[in-house]
């Protein structure tokens, strides 16, 4: 099922949103995920994948820790390792050791993680870590990639050997470097590297003085290069030990890949899971960067979005650091199709575009940028037509292109559908194609589609007020200044602003008054009537807004009231504990010190011992008393907070340990006015006792 074709999502922009996940992946299969970013057409898949960019999203912008999934495609040491008989290199085996090392540590992250990220954990539901590939390569490869001497006892031999040689070869030809500087037969550049042999660089006046296997000429011809004849014998020992070494190493690698070929499957698993990581990690930074949310995903088809913004829009706005109106627009079963009218450049297309994007985004498993507040349903198909889609390949004039593409909207749309058509019935004489934008209008209502359209024809704008199921929108324009607000509102279509714009820019007024002559006065007097009702309008929602404003503010201001009193509050009871604190230890100090200065008089030291067991006696009581009454204290507390709201006027009621039944008069604070037949008194609330009717 296609549920939008490819020409309407280069319309929309939607390779622009896959360039942006692109590059927030690392790993190149990650990347080649983003560029094929497609819709799903299963919705339990669309909305596990929506929970998991969304966790991953909020974990990363709230600081959480989550495991770095920064790992180097290895896929192709995979598909090796699969071969029989096959060998990894010492880079290949580092390769899958370090993405092993990732895939355990977020394997085991969340799996620990099941409650906090019940979505993302699913990822490592069939997953296990695994210990012994780490180990296998730890005990064979070192961190630089070397085989380790201690990978067998032949490496261990051959290397010993190999070092012995080297030193020995070193010092000989040292030596020969020494006796051969003193007679003045090399030059300053003393020696060079051929075919990994130690050279001298002798003049060339002086080479039959020196004995060796002569290896290159330098270009001028002024220098040979000799291996001197006393490192000849050894250095070949040297060659045949590196021979037989790398023999060793290819034996061991051989075997380590031979032990490490039962866990391909393991590691192909591995792969695909931090490949999927990675490429979560990309939508949830995406979505970070245009601030985008969840929505509420509904199974059946509704729109209802609150502060919606075009993403590409947005981040263009931020980098000019200009503001980006948000949008709002509810599409239910009962109104799922609204028209949109307006001046050109008012905001009418970008409102499309904006739905149909934030549509196109959310099915295809990423994050929107709406408040988190809004409904998003599950369209099967998106059809869309915007633009001049005229095609010169076919020869098809602007109007029979969008008539063609009607016709494949009207053959698809159905109550699963959601539509987005700009410049409804353009591209022909103005009458006839608002006819036929009628009819299509019926038919679209009839479907029962979800859609936006756009459109300047007033017999549409009227018909979409008399259709069941259709509301006109219109964008807001300062009729003042005539510049638009690209503020959608719902209610009423909007005027065209022909000649206002017209008269603004210049146009002489003659010719706009011959041309209000030549129109139908009902249709001028209408365009009037909507310029004036969405003017209105603009002003009304402004005061709302300054309302709304002022409303933000005081409930700001009262709340910084509230949490400074209580601040305040809470210093204060702080301050009076801290003083009763340091006053009672300031009576324990002088207690003490008069006890001492009895002690240092020598009087009787038992009645000095008896008159401090006293009072450390008397200071516990006194503590636990305190403690006591603290508890009494809280259990008045909590009984006043639970009995209080119960408690009325006219409430049945018993003091504690009483039989007596009294109504409630009157209650202040934490007293209440009891009337008991003829005699009346006042209780704490702690003291009383609610009579169940």
């Amino acid at each position: 099922m296609n549920i939008i074709d490819s020409e309407a999502l280069e319309l929309l922009e939607f390779q622009k949103i896959k360039k942006y996940i692109n590059d927030f992946c690392h790993s190149h299969s990650a990347k080649q995920k983003a560029t094929q970013i497609g819709i799903f057409e299963n919705y339990t898949d669309l909305t596990t994948e929506l929970n998991r960019v969304s966790e991953l999203k909020n974990t990363l912008s709230s600081n959480s820790f989550f495991p770095d999934i920064l790992f180097d495609d290895f896929r192709k040491e995979i598909s090796l390792l699969s071969l029989a008989g096959s060998m990894l290199t010492e880079d290949q085996f580092l390769l899958i050791k370090q993405a092993t090392e990732i895939s355990n540590t977020a394997i085991r992250f969340l799996k620990n993680k099941k409650q906090l990220l019940p979505y993302l954990s699913q990822l490592a539901d069939n997953l296990n870590d695994n210990k012994f590939i780490i180990e296998e390569i730890d005990r064979i490869i070192d961190f630089d990639a070397t085989v380790k001497n201690s990978a067998s006892k032949d490496l261990q031999k051959i290397r010993k050997e190999l070092s012995e040689k080297r030193r020995d070869s070193d010092a000989k030809f040292d030596r020969q470097v020494n006796e051969l500087r003193k007679l003045g037969f090399i030059r300053d550049n003393e020696e060079s590297f051929f075919n990994g042999r130690r050279t001298l660089a002798v003049l060339v006046e002086y080479k039959s003085e020196v004995n060796g296997f002569v290896h290159n000429k330098s270009e001028s011809g002024k220098t040979i290069f000799i291996e001197p004849s006393a490192t000849i014998s050894i250095n070949n020992d040297i060659a045949e030990l590196e021979i037989d070494e790398r023999r060793e190493i290819n034996r061991i690698l051989r075997e380590l890949s031979d032990t490490l070929r039962p866990f391909a499957s393991q590691l192909k698993q591995f792969h695909d899971f931090l490949v999927e990581l990675d490429f979560l990690k990309g939508k949830a930074k995406f979505a970070n960067l245009i601030q985008g949310t969840l929505p509420v995903i509904s199974n059946y088809p509704e729109l209802k979005v609150n502060k919606a913004f075009h993403p590409l829009l947005f981040l263009q706005n931020k980098e000019l650091k200009k503001q980006t109106i948000p949008l709002n627009i509810h599409l239910k079963k009962e109104n799922h199709l609204v028209v949109i009218s307006g001046p050109n450049a008012g905001g009418k297309s970008i409102t499309l575009k904006t739905v149909g994007l934030l549509q196109v985004m959310l099915q295809s498993g990423l994050l929107v940028s709406v408040a988190e507040n809004s409904v998003m349903g599950f369209f099967k198909h998106i059809l869309i037509d915007i633009g001049d889609t005229q095609s010169i390949e076919h020869e098809l004039s602007t109007y029979s292109a969008r008539l063609k593409n009607m016709i494949s909207i009207l053959e698809k749309v159905n109550h699963e559908t959601l539509i987005l058509m700009d410049e409804f019935g353009s591209g022909t004489d103005p009458e006839l194609g608002g006819a036929m934008a009628e009819v299509v209008l019926e038919e679209l209502v009839k479907s029962g589609t979800f859609g936006v359209i756009t459109t300047h024809y007033s017999n549409v704008k009227l018909l979409a007020n008399q259709l069941k199921g259709v509301l006109n929108g219109s964008m807001l324009f300062d009729l003042e200044t005539l510049n638009p607000k690209y503020i959608l509102t719902v209610g009423e279509p909007g005027s065209s602003y022909t000649f206002e714009v017209a008269e603004k820019v210049g146009f002489p007024k003659n010719l706009i008054q011959r041309a209000k002559q030549k129109i139908d006065i009902d249709k001028i007097d209408l365009n009037k009537m909507l310029a004036e009702i969405q003017q209105q309008k603009t002003k009304l929602a402004e005061a709302m807004e300054r309302s709304e404003h002022q409303e933000f503010l005081r409930k700001i201001s009262k709340e910084k009231y509230d949490t400074l009193f209580n601040n305040w509050k809470d210093k204060t009871e702080k301050d009076r504990e801290r003083k009763i604190e340091l006053a009672r230890l300031a009576e324990f100090g002088a207690k003490y010190l008069r006890l001492m200065d009895d002690w240092n008089k020598n009087e009787d030291r038992k009645a000095v011992i008896k008159r401090f067991i006293d009072s450390i006696t008397a200071e516990t009581n006194k503590r636990k008393e305190l403690a006591k009454q603290n508890k009494r204290d809280q259990f008045a507390e909590k009984k006043v907070a639970r009995l209080k709201p119960l408690l009325k006027i006219g409430s049945k009621v018993k003091v504690l340990n009483g039989s007596e039944i009294g109504l409630v008069e009157e209650i202040k604070n934490e007293k209440v006015n009891i009337k008991f037949g003829h005699l009346k008194m006042t209780v704490n609330i702690e003291n009383l006792e609610l009579v169940k009717e």
